[in-house]
């Protein structure tokens, strides 16, 4: 029976991981808007993280070399492809273009359609509640973009993160399809060497290899980028969130390091006076909303469902 405390302990470290990213980044975009961007950053972080990955699968296939079938190799592989081009990428393109207000908000729906693409996926059906729920998503993403209106660029980085919505979704499905047949560290270390190579030729081809010798130009740079963006999110966050999806299931695990992600992103978003209107606000109130609706109990629905889980 899982320990409710290491539980904690991961959904913890998850959300400090993904909660603190977007405003790394924007502490970055800041301090040298001539080199980093989505782009160049993505890149720096790749190529910064694949040898930490590599020297992890080294160790941990020593340790417990996986077992795995053609299925689960294809699950590694596919979750790998998405984590570099999608849940990457888009996350720190993003960023560059939205306020961290409105990525907290996007990652904090995360839960509800994650556990939506994964009753879909493992074929468990979408309930009352999770028909709900994406109806109240959607209503909350539609509020943020009409705060967007003039703004092309926020929209741009508001449809990006709709887009990492999606990656997420099958991402984490992945993840959970692997199966325990192959331990948190390794599973983390084989999609991290997948999803951070995978980067590295074409975003060097295409000139965006500028970041990586630029991350320590000043002591606040070198902190954001070496603590938070390869180590805290990279490194750390996705092996704790890899070992909570197996330990409590796509749906616990998700709300549970969004749930906190959310908080601390909001945290931030305040923290650096970053300017909210009315239908900001709203869109924030129903967000949590749909996650009441999906994960509480809710007289008048039925139980929420597990077996996305």
């Amino acid at each position: 029976m899982p320990r409710p405390s290491a539980n904690l302990i991961l959904v913890l470290a998850v959300g400090l991981g993904w909660g603190l990213l977007a405003p790394a980044s924007k502490a970055l975009y800041a301090g040298e808007p001539a080199v980093f961007n989505g782009m160049t950053v993505a890149l720096a972080r790749a190529l910064w993280a694949l040898p930490l990955f590599l020297i992890g699968l080294g160790v941990a296939w020593r340790l417990d070399p996986p077992r795995l079938d053609a299925r689960r190799w294809a699950c590694v592989i596919a979750a790998g492809l998405i984590f570099g081009l999608i849940v990457s990428t888009l996350f720190t393109v993003a960023v560059q273009h939205t306020s961290v207000a409105h990525i907290s908000f996007l990652i904090g729906i995360s839960p509800v359609t994650t556990a939506a693409i994964a009753a879909l996926v493992f074929r468990t059906g979408l309930d009352q509640r999770a028909r709900l729920a994406l109806g109240l998503g959607v209503l909350g993403v539609t509020l943020l973009a009409l705060t967007q209106r003039g703004d092309a660029s926020a929209i741009f980085g508001d449809v990006l993160m709709v887009g990492w919505l999606a990656g997420f979704g099958a991402y984490a499905c992945l993840l959970r399809a692997v199966g325990p047949s192959v331990s948190s560290t390794t599973l983390m270390c084989l999609v991290g060497t997948i999803a951070m190579g995978v980067l590295i030729v074409p975003g060097f081809a295409l000139g965006y290899g500028i970041g990586a010798a630029h991350v320590a130009d000043t002591p606040g740079i070198g902190w954001w980028f070496f603590g938070e963006i390869v180590l805290g999110s990279t490194l750390l966050a996705q092996t704790a969130y890899a070992a909570a999806v197996r330990r409590m299931g796509v749906a616990l695990a998700t709300i549970g390091a969004e749930y906190t992600a959310l908080a601390v992103g909001v945290a931030c978003s305040l923290a650096v006076r970053e300017a909210w209107s009315p239908l900001t606000a709203l869109a924030g109130l129903i967000f949590c909303a749909a996650l009441a609706v999906t994960f509480a109990p809710i007289p008048g629905l039925r139980e929420p469902s597990r077996q996305a889980a």
